[in-house]
């Protein structure tokens, strides 16, 4: 019997899944990759509430997506109206947030009104809370969900 051949193939397998595993580890427990494979019932919640709610919201979407590493909930709202409340914005952040079953980094939040015209979010937001730095791009609103909180609590000071 050769031992040596026995613990020489012993070794390549072992050299083998231990290279395997050195690999696999950074991808199971990078949290893009596990976001991305998260569900959850965000799809219908936020916007059945956002339909729901008294803020004139004729159609609504709620969409998960990866850009980069960063992993983000997407919201699509069209009003029934050509402006936007700051009220109504922080009663619309209050649903995306209480609606957001997913582990997200960020919300992207686009608001339409009856012209089909995007508002511009970003000039809402600096009238009622000048400090927080969103990130805003083509038409889009991209805030975290404390910047979220943020701006929900800087509307309520106002009353």
């Amino acid at each position: 019997m050769d031992y040596g051949s026995r613990i020489g193939g012993y070794r390549i397998r072992l050299v083998t899944a231990l290279l395997g595993l050195t690999l696999l580890l950074p991808l199971t427990g990078c949290g893009v990759f596990a976001k991305e494979f998260s569900d959850g019932d965000y799809a219908e919640t936020i916007p059945a509430a956002l339909r729901e709610s008294d803020l004139g919201v004729t159609e609504a979407f709620a969409a998960k997506g990866i850009d980069g590493f960063t992993f983000y909930l997407g919201v699509g709202i069209d009003i029934d109206q050509t402006q936007l409340s700051d009220d109504a914005l922080a009663e619309m952040l209050q649903i995306v947030i209480d609606g957001n079953d997913l582990p997200t980094d960020e919300m992207r939040v686009t608001v339409q009104n009856v012209n089909g015209e995007f508002v511009d979010l970003d000039d809402l937001v600096a009238s009622v809370a000048p400090d927080i730095d969103t990130g805003y791009s083509d038409s889009r609103l991209v805030v975290t969900t404390e910047q979220a909180r943020q701006i929900i609590d800087a509307v309520g000071r106002e009353q």
